[in-house]
Parts: structure tokens; sequence; C-alpha cells
């Protein structure tokens, strides 16, 4: 019997005629006449004939008249009991002695073929389908050998095509079991099966590498209800022959099995545990693919490579490696990986080419065109929405200076044709083909598909480089025609999906040099996505290169100055503000030139400007240009147009950063008492206005109201938009952070979590806006005193920011800067000390010594020195903030009184209390000025100058003062609120003094 794991090869080919009579030639008597000599009868088919000449002969196929042999022939010496036509017993081949794990498979398979009650006999089915290479064959003859006692007989039957099925049980009529039962007159395929039915004692039927249709295998089932069956197959459709419940998919090895069986098959076992951490780099590498890391091993054993430089060798020689002639895997397949997915490749594409304009030859032929294209996607979340999208958009007409082929095939893939619709039976036909041979599986829910890594790459592999050049660009002109430039919520997981696609389908691009070629329509669709979705350097390239090819025109066209704007757009989304800057100001001036000053588009990039001057703080100069932007839009359009509201949004935000909150909560309820007039109260424009006052309402103290506005959003966006809508999210957001300053930590908390798994599911876990989530919940671990599980969260969120924005992008600065208040609140001064610098540095070589967020980190180290008791340095840097902000933000701004407040503690540490006293006071008035009596920042500065009296001895008014904190926090804040009870501590000190 052929080796059940070794598909059949076809290096020799013959007619079985010929083949018969130069046989015969060979086996007759030196005398014996030609004509004479022959007993064969007219109804000795070819068959028959080869049967009869190639008793003893294994590893070959017979199919319409043909024989197919494989590399390697076996003989079986076998006794004939005196007959010549005999045809050798298929025997059951042994496990491999490297096999190893599957553990939890063989127990399945255990359980379900677990023995009987006597009198509830019933036959059991069940099939194992997976990849090629995945180790199916060898799961279920080591499930054999450790069930030995459990069946009387194992008939193991090479199911590779129908022929091998029908060859392999006439041989069992040759079992010595069965010659009472079947004479040799009656040897057939339907006699063997006769035969085990009969049988009372347990037997099991493997029919193994059952990869054709279902209904092969079904011919050959036993009748009657008794015995057991076992499937392995490429083809989850069998599950028709042993019912879909009764089935299960092998999936590629756990990380340690596939280690231990590399270090098996390479002889290293006996190594260090260095080995061990190489070993399951490169088992990771090959997704832990059984028969990938038996042959990796092999390679390693043999000395084509050593396991520390496999890896490197893989990256550089793949094909080579996958496809190396010398090896032979411990599963006894005697098929390198890449042999054993061709095998399936070439079968489809006989397919496609022998039944050319029927459905099964139009089924193969789309199969192929979708593995190919799909090597240009990335190997997950491969959406059947993408062609559907792109054969509803793609128009042969529009792209007429295409290649030939690239047409070609993309009008056979999508199917099109004139004003035809999306063939939805036509992909699912190919899909179908695919799943047939396991090269595609289908995801979580209806039309999502993935491919293995190993096999996505091979797939890419075996095309010569022509070829992938026109894939590629079929799958580009898929992403491009796929991309829906709407905003629904319901396109922005689809559209997350793609940005995957769009960087994986560039990178090769970038590895293969490919001519970079930009249309127009692809530009704004692929920048589309990938700013959405927080690719901003993937967007940045895509817009230079469009602007680039744009400026070769000669004049400056619209098109050109709106590539260079949203370019400097993305500049500043990666902190990139100088370079914003100056793209913006040529901007503007080509604008101001060629469309006048007053025309929409120069008030649109004046407004982006006025934006970056804010970023950059330079605030007087946001202000001056917010203010000339909406002078012009009211008088040119009028105080009521969405573009003047825009301009008194973006003035209001100016005001709220310079501490202006008053003429800020102004601003934006005028904002939204319009909207509400002219768009209506549910327009998603109104809802943005709410969000915006409740945030000033916030700022000023002014918490019910917050939280009354945040709530009446919240509910309006869950209606209209949904609960997993973006703007949904930042509503809850915001309410999080309202919940957090009322002191309500539990429900901020909760609000947090929902927000960051909804964003993570919507967005991705690496998104901007994820990460953004991850640190407001961070913020309210901090809060409520979780400094671990703070600290933890700012990690994490610093190593993402540092891998995807970069080290010295603004965002990741803000994590630094965090993580090192982390580190302080937890006592861990050194840590914090040596990150403040750090960030500080960085600062003040990228923004400036004069820019807030600069100060604000010169602020955090001053206070991390107060902590280590570095008083002087303290005193210094605070006293060098104080000036600073005092100059660019004026003497009343919140940060500015905040210095001051700082610097009256260090005052008061040094025992300079007059100073400390005069300081406090001065900030004390100022807050309730400003801010009013119950503020939290008021509250704040009354519990700073109590301080500054009880250190001065001053004990009755420290005691009245922190009296009077500590009523209104329980008012407003509740008796548990960590402030109140940092009050009730302080009122508590004094006291004892």
């Amino acid at each position: 019997m052929s080796d059940p794991n070794r598909p059949l090869g076809s290096r020799l080919k013959g007619n079985f005629k010929a083949l018969y009579d130069r046989f015969s030639e060979s086996r007759r008597p030196p005398n014996e006449n030609l004509s004479t000599g022959s007993r064969r009868s007219p109804e000795f088919t070819s068959e028959a004939m080869a049967l009869n000449v190639l008793q003893g002969a294994h590893n070959f196929i017979i199919k319409d008249s043909n024989f197919y042999i494989a590399q390697n022939m076996e003989f079986h010496q076998h006794s004939s009991s005196g007959q010549d036509d005999v045809l050798p017993v298929p025997q059951k081949p042994n496990s491999s002695a490297l096999f190893t794990g599957r553990e939890d498979i063989i127990e399945k398979l255990k359980n379900h073929f677990a023995p009987q009650d006597q009198g509830d006999k019933q036959r059991k089915s069940f099939l194992l389908y997976g990849i090629g290479g995945i180790g199916k064959t060898q799961i279920c003859l080591k499930f054999v050998e450790e069930m030995a006692d459990r069946f009387f007989h194992v008939f193991w039957i090479d199911a590779s095509s129908e022929d091998t099925i029908t060859l392999s049980l006439k041989g069992l009529c040759f079992h010595p079991d069965a010659k009472a039962a079947i004479s040799l007159s009656s040897v057939s395929s339907q006699s063997a099966l006769a035969w085990i039915s009969s049988l009372q004692t347990e037997w099991l039927l493997v029919f193994d590498n059952a990869d054709g249709r279902p209904e092969v295998v079904e011919k050959f089932l036993p009748s009657g209800l008794t015995g057991n069956i076992l499937v392995t197959s490429r083809n989850k459709s069998l599950g028709r022959v042993t019912t879909y419940e009764n089935s299960l998919e092998v999936c590629q090895m756990s990380q340690n099995e596939a280690t231990l069986l590399l270090l098996k098959a390479s002889d290293l076992t006996r190594t260090s545990g260095n080995v061990n951490d190489v070993a399951q780099r490169i088992v990771n590498e090959l997704c832990c693919l059984p028969l990938a890391v038996d042959q990796a091993g092999a390679a390693i054993e043999a000395g084509i490579s050593s396991i520390d430089n496999y890896l490197e060798n893989l990256s550089q020689h793949r094909v080579r490696l996958m496809n190396h002639t010398l090896f032979k895997g411990a599963s006894q397949y005697n098929h390198t990986v890449h042999e054993t997915w061709d095998l399936s490749v070439c079968e489809i594409e006989s397919r496609a080419r022998e039944k050319t304009g029927s459905q099964d030859g139009e089924a193969a032929q789309v199969a192929i065109l979708i593995l190919q294209t799909a090597a240009f996607f990335h190997h997950e979340n491969i959406l059947e929405a993408m062609f559907r999208e792109a054969s509803t958009s793609f128009s042969p007409k529009y792209h007429k200076k295409l290649n030939e082929k690239i047409i070609k095939s993309i009008t056979q893939l999508l199917q099109l044709g004139e004003d035809q619709p999306w063939n939805y039976i036509s992909f699912h036909e190919g899909i179908r083909v695919l799943r047939s041979f396991s090269l595609i599986k289908e995801g979580p829910s209806s039309g999502i598909y993935s491919i293995h890594p190993l096999m996505h790459k091979w797939s890419r592999d075996r095309m010569e480089m022509a070829q992938k050049q026109v894939m590629h660009k079929v799958a580009k002109l898929i992403l491009v025609h796929s991309i829906p430039l709407g905003a629904a919520s319901l396109d922005l997981a689809f559209r997350r999906i793609l940005s995957v696609h769009i960087k994986s389908n560039h990178q090769f691009q970038q590895e293969n040099h490919i001519k970079k070629e930009f249309d127009e329509l692809e530009y704004v669709r692929y920048s589309h996505v990938l700013q959405e979705n927080g690719m901003w350097k993937d967007a940045e390239d895509v817009q230079y290169q469009v602007m680039k090819t744009t400026k070769t025109f000669g004049e400056m066209r619209q098109s050109t100055l709106t590539s260079m704007a949203n370019l400097a757009s993305t500049f500043v989304r990666q902190g990139k503000f100088d370079e914003a800057e100056k793209l913006l100001i040529q901007v503007l001036n080509l604008c101001t030139m060629q469309l006048g000053l007053e025309h929409p588009d120069t008030l649109t990039n004046m407004n982006n400007l006025a934006f970056t001057f804010s970023k950059q703080g330079n605030l007087e100069e946001a202000e001056k240009l917010n203010k000339q932007v909406l002078n012009l839009r009211t008088k040119l359009v009028g105080p009521e147009h969405p573009d003047t509201l825009i301009s008194m949004t973006n003035l209001a935000f100016t005001f709220s950063e310079q501490g202006k909150y008053e003429e800020a909560e102004k601003l934006n309820t005028q904002v939204l008492n319009l909207r509400t007039k002219l768009l209506g109260p549910q327009h998603p424009n109104t809802l943005i206005s709410m969000n915006n006052l409740a945030v000033k309402f916030s700022e000023q103290g002014k918490f019910e109201e917050a939280e009354k506005l945040n709530m009446q959003a919240l509910d309006l966006r869950r209606t209209l938009l949904g609960p997993e809508h973006p703007h949904t999210l930042d509503s809850m957001n915001f309410l999080a952070l309202t919940f957090s300053k009322q002191g309500n930590f539990e429900e901020a908390e909760k609000l947090n979590m929902q927000v960051l798994n909804l964003g993570q599911k919507l967005q991705g876990p690496h998104h901007p806006n994820t990460l953004i989530n991850m640190n407001n919940l961070a913020l309210n671990f901090s809060e409520q005193g979780k400094f671990e599980e703070a600290e933890k969260l700012n990690m994490q969120v610093l190593n993402l920011r540092t891998k995807l924005l970069g080290p010295q992008h603004p965002d990741t600065l803000a994590s630094m800067n965090n993580l090192a208040v982390k580190f302080s609140e937890q006592g861990k001064f050194e840590e914090a000390e040596k990150l403040n610098m750090q960030t500080l540095d960085l600062r003040r070589k990228l923004l400036g010594l004069e820019h807030l967020h600069t100060l604000d980190s010169m602020n955090i180290l001053a206070i991390t020195f107060s902590k280590q008791e570095k008083f002087e340095e303290a005193k210094k840097l605070n006293m060098q903030v104080l000036n600073l902000r005092t100059k660019l933000l004026g003497p009343q701004h919140p940060d500015t009184l905040a210095s001051m407040n700082n610097l009256a503690f260090i005052f008061s540490e040094q025992g300079n209390f007059e100073e400390a006293e005069r300081l406090n006071m001065q900030v004390l008035n100022l807050h309730r000025k400003l801010l009013g009596p119950e503020h939290p920042d008021t509250l704040v500065s009354m519990s700073s100058l109590a301080l500054s009296f009880s250190k001065h001895g001053k004990f009755e008014e420290a005691e009245k003062l922190n009296m009077q904190v500590l009523n209104l926090r329980q008012r407003l804040l509740g008796s548990e609120h960590l402030h109140t009870l940092d009050s009730m501590k302080n009122l508590a000190i004094t006291f004892s003094k």
C-alpha cells in the first residue's frame, strides 16, 4: 500500500495496454507464441490488466486508462497462496518518531470513539480537516496506535482519489480474514465493503487525504449502522459524510509544541535555554505549521543552516528553504511545504484549463484570481465587501491606460459586464473552490476570510515578477474602488480594515521598488482612510507624492493647493508644526494671489494656520487670525452661516487655551443657540456644540451644568448615531471626565472602560483615539490612588506612541510626562526626575523654551524636585516657569496661578512664611474673583493658604480655613471624595498642633 501521507506524483505516464504488452512479453515463456499464449478474454479491461501486471506496485493512480506513478516506488512481500492475481493488503503506516503534542485533539477523538454499551451501538464518524502540512494524518496515526486495544480491525484507505480508494478496498479482499468470505473471482470494492459490514468485531475505517468531493467517499461507506469511520481532508465539505457537528479543524500547533518539534527534528533537545529562545522565534515566524517546523528542523540537522542564522536565511532565501530538494519530513509526507500547496493550486489550474467555459472551469479561474489578488492584501480580514464595492465603482473606461492583462484580470475577477451588478454567485463559487482545498478560511462572520500567513507569502512567491506586478495593481485598484467616502458609522469599521490592506499593498510596492503612480481619485480615497485611522506617516507619503506629481504640470492647480493643505494638516497631526506652518503660509499666499483674500478656500487655510499657531503655543497670533477669519466670514456670508459658526468655535477654543473661560463659554453658548435654531437640536453639529459648552462648564467648575449637558448630548448621539459611533464615544469620554472631577470615580472608571473597549473594537488597538482612551483611564486610576494600574497603563501608552508616532511626537512626550507623574506619586523620584529631564530636553529642542508644553515639563520637574526636598532647584525652576507663564498667558491665567501656588509652597518649606502667605493670598483672591468661591481651584488655594498658616504657627487661622474647605468639599463633592478626605486629614493635623 502506498504511503498515506504522500500525494501521488506524475513522473511516468502511459497507456495500460502498452504497459501490459510490455510486461506480458517479459513474463512469457521463451517458445510461447503471442497469438496462442494469451488467456485474455474480451472482458479483460485495461484496469484489470494494470491490476494484474502491477500487483505489488505502490504509489500509483489509475485514471482515464492512464496510470500515474510517484517519485518513489515501494514493494511489500506477501504470500500469494499459489495465486498470481493478488493485490497487496493496504497497511497502516507507523506514526512519526518525532510526533509531538496534539493531546487535545487525540483526546477528543478518544472520547468520540469511546466504547459504547452493548445495546446502544451505532456507527460513529469524525472528520479532521485543515490545510496541507498541518498534521492531520499524523494525528490519526498516533490516535490509532494509542487505541490499539479498542479496534479489532483498522483499515487504512488512501482516499486521495476515487481510483486509490477502489484499489485499496480491492486489496482488502486479500486480507487473511476476508478470504473465507470473498472468492478470487469476486474481488471488488463492493465485496470488501460487504465484508466490512458483516464484521461482528469493532472496526475503524480511515479515509486519509479525502480531498475530493464528499460524494466520492459517500460511495464507499459500508452499509449498516455499525463500525467507526475517520476521515482526514483539506475540504471542510467532507462534513457531509460525518455530519458537521462531528468535525474539527486542525489548526497550528501551540508555540511550546512547535518548539519541541523543532528541537527534536534538529536534534537539539539537549541544548541550553538560549537555543529554546531562538527556536521559539523560528516557530513563530513559521506560524507553528508542523510541516514547516519539521522541514526547518531537517535543514538545521543536515547543516544547511544553523539554528542561529535560520531566520536570517529564511528572510533572504524563503523560497529556496521551503522547496529544498533534500528534505524528507518526519511526517513521511515526502513533499516540502510549498510542494504540498502547489499540488492544490495545480489541480485548480488544471480544472480552469480543461473545463474552460463550464461552471467548474469558471469557478476555478475565479478561485485562482482571488488567491493571487489576496496575496497583495493583508492575510487576515479579507472582506467580500471589498470586491463587491469595487465591482460597482470600477469602470474599465476610466482606466484606458491600464495594462491589458490588468484589465482582463480585474474584469474576470469581478465578472464585470455591461451594466452588470455584483456577481455574488461567481465570487462564492471561487471561494468554495479555495475552501475545498483549505487554501482560504472563513472568518468569524460571513463574508470575512483569511489565509494562513505562510501560505499567503507562498501564493505571492510562486508568481513570476511580471505576474506579481499585474496582481499587485489589481489588488490596489480593488482597494481604491472599494473605499466609501462618506462618514457613516457603518463604514468606519470597514475603512479601518481597508487601512491595513492598503498598508500591506503599499509595503510590497516599496520592497519591490515598483514605481509609485497616483491619480487624484486614489489620492483622495487613500488619504481619507489613512488619516481617519491615524496612519499619518503613510498618509504623508501619499500626499507628498501627489503634490509632487501635480506640481509637474507647471501651473498651480486647485488640486495641488488642496493636496498641500492636506499635507500640512497631516504635519500638524504628527507634531511637525514648523513644517505645517511653512506649508500653510505658502498655500495661503498662493490662494490669496490666485483666489483673493475673501475666497472660501483662502479663509479655510487662514483658519488652519490659526490652529497651527495655537498648537505651537503662539496664542496671540492664533487669536488674531481667528478673529480676522470670523470678521471676514461674518461680512461675506452672514453671522449665521455654518462657516461663520465654525470660526466662532475655533476662536472659543483659543480663548479656552488662554484661560479666558468666560469669553469661551459666551461664544460656545452663542454657537449652540444658533445651531439649535438653524439646524435643529438633534443635528450632529448642534451636538458638537453641546459637548464643547459642557467642557467649558467643567473647566469653570460648573460640574452639574456640565454633567446635565453631557448626558443630554450622549443620549441624543446614542439614539441618532448608535452606541458605537466615534461621536458617541466622545460624549462618553467627556461625561467620564466630568464624573471624575466630581469625585464619582467608580462611574468614571466604568465609562472609561466601556469607551476603551468600544474604541479598540471600532478603531483598533493602535488608533490615536484608543491611546487617548487608555490615557484617560490611567488618569482615573491615578485619581483613585491605583498608582500601579495607572503606571502600567501609562507605560503601555508610551510604548505604543513611541512605536507608532516616534519618540519626539507631542503625544509621545505627553505620555512621558504622565508616566513621570505616576513615578512621582509612587515615590519613585529618581525615575520621575530622569523621565522629566528627558521630556524637558526634547520639548526645549523641538518646541522652544517658551512653548506651553515646555513649561508644563518644567513645572512637573519642579514638583519632583520639591518632593525630593531639592528646594533650591525647585524654586529656581518655578520662578522661571512663573515668569514665562505671566509673559505668555498673563498674570491671571489658571496656569500662572498654579505656578504662584507651587512657588508659595516652596517658600513655606524653606521657612519663608511671609512670602508664602503673601503669594497664597494673592492666588486665592484671584481664584475667587475669576472662578468663584466654590471652584475646585479656589478650594485648592484655600488649602494651600491654610498650610502656610499652619507652618507659620497661625493655627486658629489654619483651622478656620481648613474647616471652611472641608464643609464646601463635603457639600460639593461628597464625604468620600479624595479631596474631601484630604481636607479632613489637613484639619486633623491642625487640631493636633
